[in-house]
């Protein structure tokens, strides 16, 4: 996938997450249970997090450093949770638009694109949006009885 279909895929992502996430009544955004014990506002800040980090990797990446792996462990997921649920539900949706771009801009100076960057921005922005507006839709579905 060139530069300009990782864009693209992103773009359209992030919109289809964004319509699905705008669509949950503010008073079932805090509800957990979308997966077990995360709420649609966990799960959108889980997104914009990730999303923010992808960028500081390609920024890495584009200044010549080695992407050293992510600690995929319990405490760092309990510390992202925590951080998300001390904001407020527009707190969490006004970083993603500059982590959004930060993360674009960064693939977009890149003057190649390797497979990592590839794999990463992939696997941070519209894999994950697409795998949790699935997860967001379905909890809405459920609450309505389909």
């Amino acid at each position: 996938m060139n530069r300009d279909e990782l864009l693209e895929r992103e773009s359209e992502a992030w919109s289809d997450f964004e319509a699905v996430i705008l669509g949950v009544p503010p008073e079932r955004r805090a509800v957990e249970g979308v997966v077990p014990g995360w709420s649609t506002h966990d799960l959108v800040w889980h997104c914009v997090y990730w999303v923010a980090d992808v960028a500081d990797a390609l920024e890495r990446l584009g200044r010549g450093a080695a992407e050293p792996e992510e600690p995929d462990d319990d405490a760092l997921v309990a510390e992202i949770l925590a951080q998300g649920r001390q904001m407020t539900w527009d707190e969490a949706l006004e970083r993603a638009e500059p982590s959004r771009e930060r993360a674009r801009a960064a693939l977009s100076a890149l003057a190649d694109v390797p497979e990592t960057a590839v794999v990463l921005f992939a696997g941070e922005t519209f894999d994950h949006y697409e795998e949790h507006r699935a997860e967001i839709s379905a909890f809405g579905e459920r609450r309505d009885g389909n």
